[in-house]
């Protein structure tokens, strides 16, 4: 059993079988709980009552002596919106795209208004003039290759690359290079001798397995997608170790659909380096294609519920073999959603929002438009700037806003984990960025789960390992993290009875 109810806004339980952790909202924490023996006797788990009545008499402890303290509220209290993560700059390159994805939020690519393309000259003036502006030597900068089908536009895609690299050795700014991409089209030596040269990430809208994917990523001729992705993917992998390949999946989730499954039919390939997993969000006009007749004759809410379970269902099992993916034979470095989380529990970091969007993450598209967020590109009323005026500030403040100022999120243990949710699934499950419904809620809770379960269950090889390549890989969207110097700051731990420190 897996809760994902807010227990209070200072602490978070979360069971598996007849295991149970405990996490401090305010400091992440993280404690395992003695329980009697579990489940052999027949006996249900402990309800989360219990438990906190088992830890009720270590949690004053901890408290007296300040070893739990409001690390994670304080820190925010001091930092700028703009703490904690790099400039990225979503390049919307192209309205077109080649495949005919059921689900695809961007509607094929022109997003239902955008049309043409970004051109490899003054366009790119554009964006490396924001860039200058927005950054000072020793920065970072990323550059998200998007679209449509980005490498529909690689002249822009090249030239943006050689023209960056110059600018690095002028002005000593790093540059990182990621392409979203479903990589059908043709590699030849050009492509991946650029990828190869900038040490590109290359993420690939791959769903799993054949039928899976074919079913939810088939050409604009409805024939699929699988096998000549595969194809390119090995050639990828094959091309150079300094190439990072993502596995994109986008789980629906179809009745008879296995998550794990499809994972595991990536995993055996032994190409990928990470996966990133994300569920799919159907609006009404997407619910035919996607899902076909499976719900016939319910209702959008029974159709919810129903998803929603499976959801929870799947990643369940999913986190429940975590464990078993990580392998000698197998270059699989985890599911960057679960490790970020993994690590920001280990070393006592506080999420500065949810993604970086409208606070340096923006999206350049071929209308001239910046937008806060690639999934708005075409909704004029929520438009950051031009490309001529830059960023209007005033356009940006909800985006910018501190968990710590969100209400609805104040009595949430996963707060600063967490920190609001995805703004753009906010605001079309909610009307409002910043009012998260409980069906995201329910996921993000999934997540950390997801995230104790391992570290509760990992060996001390696998919890040490280095996860600040992750800092690099644009995980959420550029999720900002803040150090809260946690382990400097703990006095002496008391004596405990029923909690044993996993942090």
């Amino acid at each position: 059993m897996s809760s994902h109810r807010r227990e209070t806004a200072d602490f978070h339980i979360s069971q598996s079988g007849e295991h149970a952790w405990l996490l401090h909202a305010e400091s992440h924490e993280l404690f395992q709980i003695k329980t009697k023996s579990g489940n052999s006797d027949g006996r249900e788990s402990p309800s989360q009552d219990a438990l906190m009545d088992v830890v009720h008499e270590d949690i004053l402890r901890l408290k007296d002596t300040g070893y739990l303290s409001r690390l994670n509220r304080d820190r925010l209290e001091i930092a700028s919106p703009l703490d904690g993560a790099n400039l990225a700059l979503n390049i919307n390159l192209t309205s077109v795209c080649n495949l005919g994805c059921t689900y695809c939020f961007a509607e094929g690519g022109d997003y239902g208004r955008i049309k043409g393309k970004l051109n490899a000259d003054t366009d790119l003036d554009s964006i490396l003039g924001f860039v200058s502006e927005n950054t000072v030597a020793g920065d970072a900068v990323r550059f998200e290759f998007f679209g449509g089908e980005p490498m529909m536009n690689f002249d822009a895609i090249e030239a943006l690359c050689e023209r960056s690299a110059r600018m690095a050795e002028q002005v000593g700014i790093r540059f990182l290079y990621r392409i979203s991409t479903n990589l059908t089209t043709r590699l030849s030596e050009r492509e991946l001798s650029l990828f190869e040269r900038f040490g590109f990430t290359v993420s690939v809208s791959i769903d799993g397995g054949a039928a899976t994917h074919d079913r939810n990523r088939p050409n604009l001729a409805g024939r699929g997608s699988f096998q000549s992705i595969l194809q390119n993917c090995h050639r990828v992998r094959a091309r150079s170790e300094a190439i990072t390949l993502v596995a994109r999946m986008t789980y629906v989730p179809l009745p008879e659909s296995s998550l794990l499954g499809d994972v595991r039919e990536l995993h055996a390939e032994n190409i990928f380096d990470w996966f990133q997993i994300l569920p799919a969000v159907v609006d009404d006009s997407f619910l035919k294609p996607v899902f076909g007749d499976t719900f016939a004759g319910k209702s959008r809410a029974e159709i919810d519920a129903l998803c929603d379970d499976k959801v929870e269902a799947e990643y369940k099992k999913l986190s429940d073999a975590y464990l078993s993916l990580f392998r000698p034979d197998n270059r699989f470095k985890g599911v960057l959603e679960i490790e970020t989380i993994i690590r920001m529990i280990l070393l006592g970091e506080v999420a500065n929002g949810h993604c970086s969007g409208g606070r340096k993450y923006f999206t350049f598209s071929p209308d001239k438009s910046v937008m806060p967020c690639h999934r708005l590109v075409g909704e004029p009323a929520l438009q950051s700037g031009t490309f001529k005026a830059g960023v209007d500030a005033a356009t940006t403040t909800e985006w910018r806003s501190s968990i710590n100022q969100t209400p609805v999120c104040s009595d949430c243990a996963i707060r600063y984990l967490c920190s609001g949710g995805c703004k753009q699934e906010n605001l079309v499950r909610s009307g409002n960025l910043n009012r998260p419904d409980p069906r995201s809620c329910r996921f993000q809770f999934r997540l950390v789960d997801s995230a104790i379960e391992t570290i509760g269950r990992a060996g001390p090889d696998l919890l040490g390992r280095d996860r600040s390549v992750l800092n690099d890989l644009f995980v959420s969207c550029g999720r900002p993290t803040l150090n809260t110097d946690r382990a400097a700051k703990r006095p002496p731990r008391p004596e405990l009875r029923s909690l044993v420190p996993l942090t």
